[in-house]
């Protein structure tokens, strides 16, 4: 089986992959604290191609064989894996006191799951519970140094720290942690993420690094105009690949219906 149709069969395979990260990617385009994904392929080897029969030569040290380069052939691409672009998104001022943005990469506020397992999130688009709890839109206890924050008062500042003061009486301070390298972070959706075991997490980064911002929203930093771009670009790769594979079946038919049925000529 000709080499050329497994290379464009993988082609194809990897732009559906990418296909399928930038339709998510455009679908949270709105999404706060969404972090957009990219599809990362990998080349299977490439191999030197030569000429096998040409003439041997005559040498002064005996005979040998010239064998020039005609170049290299490479064998397709697999997708490798989905990465994550942690890069920080926009702001967008709400002048909601429970909206809050936290300023840097690798920073991220905590959330508690049902299960008492604790998720970081950019998403700062937080409410308070009949209970009085800070929680995120789903509904998860957001998380200060003293454990669940409940908030009984009117006005609510916090300062740049994270510290919460509710009518003017210090209640918690945000627990802002930090992650030196995010890429170790898995996604569970919702704007949450994960840290794997053995992953470093800060609990207690330097107060003078926090920078949190009260009234704004972190949105998600994909680049619409960008992504469909990759959208055009990706289908224009999915289509000429299949032209490759059109083009093999032509071949196939002309070889068993055309030239197996040639008549010899006699002389």
């Amino acid at each position: 089986m000709p080499s050329g149709l497994y290379i464009a069969a993988s082609g194809m395979d990897a732009a559906l992959m990418r296909q399928d990260v930038i339709a998510n990617n455009l679908a949270n385009v709105n999404t706060v604290g969404f972090k957009q994904n990219r599809s990362v392929d990998i080349a299977f080897p490439t191999y030197l191609i030569a000429r096998l029969h040409d003439q041997r030569i005559n040498t002064l040290d005996g005979t040998a064989e010239i064998r020039p380069n005609i170049g290299v052939m490479g064998g397709g691409v697999i997708p490798q894996e989905v990465t994550t672009d942690y890069s920080q998104g926009p702001r967008e001022d709400t002048k909601n006191p429970l909206d809050f943005a936290v300023n840097g990469a690798g920073y991220f506020f905590t959330v508690l799951n049902p299960e008492g397992k604790t998720f970081l999130t950019r998403n700062g688009n937080f409410s308070l519970d009949g209970d009085g709890r800070l929680v995120t839109q789903d509904g998860l206890p957001v998380l200060g140094h003293n454990g669940e924050i409940y908030i009984d008062g009117d006005q609510v500042t916090v300062d740049k720290e994270g510290n919460i003061s509710v009518d003017g009486k210090a209640v918690d301070q945000l627990q802002v942690v930090r992650v030196p390298d995010p890429g170790k972070l898995t996604k569970l959706g919702h704007s949450l993420f994960s840290a794997a075991p053995g992953t470093k997490v800060d609990m207690a980064p330097d107060d003078d690094d926090i920078q949190v911002q009260q009234g704004t929203l972190e949105q998600s930093n994909v680049d619409s105009i960008r992504e469909m771009v990759n959208m055009i670009d990706n289908y224009r790769a999915y289509e000429l690949n299949s032209r490759v594979i059109s083009s093999y079946d032509d071949m196939f038919y002309m070889a068993a219906t055309e030239i197996g049925t040639l008549t010899p000529t006699t002389g």
